[in-house]
């Protein structure tokens, strides 16, 4: 698995548009509140590529509170209501918890591109954004993932391929 951090400003136009969304319905607040979050306000194409995570404390009791009908012809799997972290291959469910929890620390958006060997030697690639949520105005209390599969993501990674950095041999145990 490859991964690498992009800065929102080098992200796909439809990731930017939905950060934006959400910048403007946080107003002064670090993050706005799932109340104030509207999916249907994303652009279309990319609802069926988006999570939203209930953070719970532990942080890896959290759960997907609405997994997007194309992750599950991705993956394989349906995910709502289970665990993030249980996701296979289990090297990216690692990369979730800590992803996650670098999210739930800084209390910040934050932007990859992924990159990995699926079964049958297919390369599986996109570029997501986190969005931090919060219900009580101090604590992440959800993380919006927004991933993107379309061409423009695809060629923005291959112009900062350079940036990937080889994660396997860094995640915790």
């Amino acid at each position: 698995m490859r991964l690498a951090s992009v800065d929102l400003n080098d992200l796909p136009s439809t990731l930017r548009s939905v950060h934006e969304y959400w910048n403007r319905s946080r107003g002064a607040r670090f993050a706005p509140s799932w109340s104030d979050i509207e999916l249907v306000r994303f652009p279309a194409s990319l609802l069926p590529t988006t999570m939203v995570v209930d953070v719970h404390d532990p942080l890896d009791k959290s759960i997907f509170r609405y997994w997007g009908s194309r992750l599950t012809e991705i993956h394989g799997m349906e995910m709502t209501s289970r665990h993030p972290y249980d996701i296979t291959p289990s090297e990216f469910g690692r990369q979730l918890l800590v992803d996650h929890r670098e999210i739930v620390e800084k209390k910040v958006p934050l932007a990859w591109h992924y990159s990995f060997l699926a079964a049958g030697g297919y390369v599986h690639s996109h570029s997501l954004i986190r969005l931090p949520l919060s219900d009580n105005g101090k604590d992440v209390n959800h993380i919006i993932v927004v991933a993107d599969y379309s061409a423009e993501a695809l060629e923005l990674m291959k112009l900062g391929r350079e940036k990937f950095a080889e994660v396997i041999d860094n995640l915790p145990d």
